[in-house]
């Protein structure tokens, strides 16, 4: 079973998450901060991570280098998801090692095309 982690500190995002992918037989795993997405990340090794940029502490530009290094989660997809969408935004996303990117509010169909890019 494909497994996904959702890295978001707010709730209601992770349970939108969740009710979406569960819907398309996902097996969902989450994370409400940066710091537990990475340790989530290294021991349950998942096929894709949706990682929120703007996360408090260990923001998502912290996450994705740390991901980007270790090798068990090197190779992992990351889908960035953040409420900022600009040109200059989406480029630094991709600089940063993320290999899509999705904007806030989420929308099912742009959210599953780029899963469906990354795990088919």
């Amino acid at each position: 079973m494909v497994k996904i982690l959702v890295i978001d500190d707010d709730k209601i995002i992770r349970d939108i998450l969740r009710s979406q992918f569960e819907g398309r037989a996902y097996r969902v795993l989450e994370a409400a901060d940066g710091d537990s997405g990475v340790n989530t990340a290294r021991t349950e090794k998942p096929n894709l991570i949706v990682l929120d940029m703007s996360l408090p502490g260990m923001t998502g530009w912290d996450v994705l280098p740390v991901l980007r290094s270790h090798p068990d989660t090197k190779a992992i997809p990351v889908i960035a998801l953040t409420s900022h969408d600009s040109p200059v935004d989406r480029d630094q996303a991709h600089a940063a090692g993320c290999d899509r990117y999705v904007t806030k509010p989420i929308e099912a169909e742009r959210l599953f095309k780029a899963v469906d890019a990354l795990i088919g």
